[in-house]
């Protein structure tokens, strides 16, 4: 179970790089929904040997809500700010793969070094959360339209689900759907500023909020 298990996180990590990789917007939001789905699995094989309801709620909606709302969202964005692609992001695409490498690796060797009190379903687990935690912020920081910066969150906040997940057992029910609310949320208030860039600039690009002046 656990070769299943270590196969999908590596999987999940490969995607990231994918959306890091991709200026494609469209290409994007296509991966991180893929990305968001695997990432819904995971609980199923993590407590395989002692699943219980509540665990399947709350895998069950984060596949429904961060695998196919969320990109239904996205796509509903770029139709209506007509962007498809970005253009010149503010840190080039293969220097941010470059530091993704790193950060994968930097990952990997932090999460050898720490010592948990109780034993962890698969060692992939901890490198995998910290991997999309830190993808997600270089995509946040590193490009300029609003809509590639929500992905970028949204990439980061699945790396604090998968850290969560380790949790799943102690966390109520209610914590974790506080999650996917506040996730939601997020992503709506996103939807409307990305919106209003766009009726205002013309364009989504985050850098003209630079001109404006009281």
């Amino acid at each position: 179970m656990n070769v299943w298990l270590d196969a999908i996180l590596i999987l999940i990590v490969i995607l990231g790089l994918f959306i890091v990789a991709s200026t494609r917007l469209g290409t994007m939001i296509h991966i991180f929904g893929l990305q968001s789905l695997f990432l819904g699995c995971v609980p199923f094989f993590l407590y395989a040997k002692e699943m219980e309801l509540y665990i399947i709620f709350v895998c069950l909606a984060a596949m429904v809500l961060r695998g196919l709302i969320m990109p239904y969202f996205l796509f509903w964005a770029i139709r209506h700010v007509s962007v498809r692609s970005e253009v010149s992001p503010l840190i080039g695409t293969g220097t941010t793969l470059l530091l993704s490498g790193f950060a994968i690796a930097g990952a990997f060797l932090l999460a050898s070094k720490l010592i948990f009190p109780v034993k962890i379903g698969s060692d992939m687990v901890i490198p995998s959360s910290f991997s999309l935690i830190i993808m997600g912020f270089l995509l946040l920081v590193g490009r300029n339209k609003a809509i590639s910066q929500v992905i970028g969150y949204l990439v980061l906040e699945n790396g604090i689900f998968l850290f969560a997940i380790l949790l799943l057992k102690k966390m109520p029910l209610l914590v974790e759907m506080g999650i996917l609310l506040d996730l939601f949320i997020a992503a709506l208030v996103m939807g409307i500023v990305v919106n209003h860039i766009s009726v205002e600039f013309n364009n989504t690009d985050t850098t003209q909020l630079t001109t404006l002046k009281d």
